[in-house]
């Protein structure tokens, strides 16, 4: 269910933690955070965590303004934000542990893991794999608004959104509480590509069901603790309070913390630390620290372009010069995180506000992103 929002006064405090290896430069630090610094308080951003990656390490690393306004916390690179849809990463990743260990197939119709029938009723003799899941290409809706599919994007407390079994079973069966015929588009499994929350939330609940336990606990058995991060969860309940930051709207009214059906694309909470250990897997072949979490073979794969055009791979994008990466936007979060393959440089970047509109967060075009980017080019 949805909650009242409040209105409060803004105030930026340029307040930021840096941490870098003994021994690395720091020439233009100064001027970055300056100018990162100015462009929040221009868009009005309560605070910014960023870092970037290369080889094996954190290379630099700085967290800027406050994560708690009301209270006066400063923003660090320890502090936990909502990843919004680059949570995305993580069912990917999922997914294909289940796929290297041989308990599933991304190319068999999902019908043989699901305890009911998922068709397109427009095209029933096609089957859906998880593959189209993770390209977004099963022809699933969004939904891109709450109208769309009413009730799907509902706020929840926290800890408290339905299951997913309950989710998938009402939204997407017909006689479903939930149902409405657009939850399918007019395309055929495989046809066209339209991002989906609904199908990536629908692969989510296929690894429940061939692991047999639930998502979250899942993930951080066989990802967040192999990778050392133990303050990262779907759940509030697995983190500290006090280290989550507060989410805001563009206008910078606070908002309560939240859960929705779609949580395992959409609302992971971790810190640029910790994150950086995931992506550092990835620039690795899947290992991190001789704690391995995909095959290099495996991390080929998903990184695979299977619509050129966009440059979806499996639900990564490859964009202009190499670069892997995803987005996300939610109300109270921004996310972007990429890497570069073959020079094995990446960069993240969090905050606790969404800007629909010009937000110098977003890529390619944003300001911050940009600069961020820009340092990243000094350790490649």
């Amino acid at each position: 269910m949805r909650t009242l929002r409040f209105t409060i006064c803004l105030g930026l405090v340029g307040a930021a933690q840096l941490i870098r290896p003994p021994g690395s430069e720091a020439q233009g630090s100064a001027t970055l955070d300056t100018e990162i610094r100015s462009e929040m308080q221009a868009a009005r951003i309560p605070s910014v965590a960023a870092c970037i990656v290369e080889d094996e390490a954190v290379v630099w690393a700085n967290a800027y303004g406050l994560a708690d306004r009301e209270r006066g916390t400063p923003a660090s690179t320890d502090t936990s934000y909502m990843l919004a849809s680059v949570s995305k990463l993580v069912v990917v990743t999922a997914v294909m542990q289940l796929a290297e260990r041989g308990l599933l197939d991304i190319d068999e119709d999902i019908n043989r893991y699901l305890p009911f029938p998922v068709t397109n009723p427009a095209f029933p003799s096609q089957r859906i794999t998880m593959r189209m899941l993770l390209t977004h290409t099963s022809g699933l809706a969004g939904p891109q608004t709450d109208d769309e599919l009413p009730g799907f994007y509902d706020w929840f407390p926290v800890d408290s959104a339905p299951v997913l079994y309950e989710t998938v079973r009402d939204y997407l069966l017909p006689g479903g509480s939930a149902y409405v015929p657009p939850v399918w588009r007019d395309a055929a499994p495989g046809e066209r590509e339209l991002y989906s929350n609904l199908g990536v939330t629908l692969a989510a609940h296929v690894v429940e069901i061939v692991s047999g336990g639930d998502f979250n606990t899942y993930c951080r058995n066989h990802i967040f603790l192999p990778l050392e991060m133990p303050g990262t969860s779907y759940e509030f309940r697995d983190l500290g309070p006090a280290t989550i930051a507060s989410l805001y709207l563009e206008n910078s009214s606070p908002i309560p913390h939240y859960s929705r059906r779609d949580y395992p694309g959409g609302q992971l909470k971790s810190s640029v630390g910790e994150l950086a250990r995931f992506l550092i897997a990835y620039m690795n072949g899947g290992e991190y620290r001789g704690r391995r979490i995909l095959r290099e073979n495996t991390i080929g794969e998903i990184l695979s372009i299977h619509n050129p055009a966009s440059g979806r791979c499996l639900i990564w994008k490859r964009t202009i010069g190499g670069w892997y990466g995803h987005s996300g936007g939610v109300n109270g979060a921004t996310s972007y995180v990429e890497f570069h393959r073959e020079d094995r440089v990446g960069l993240i970047v969090l905050s606790n506000v969404f800007i629909e509109e010009g937000s110098p967060l977003q890529a390619p075009v944003g300001r911050i992103y940009g600069l961020i980017r820009e340092e990243s080019n000094r350790y490649h």
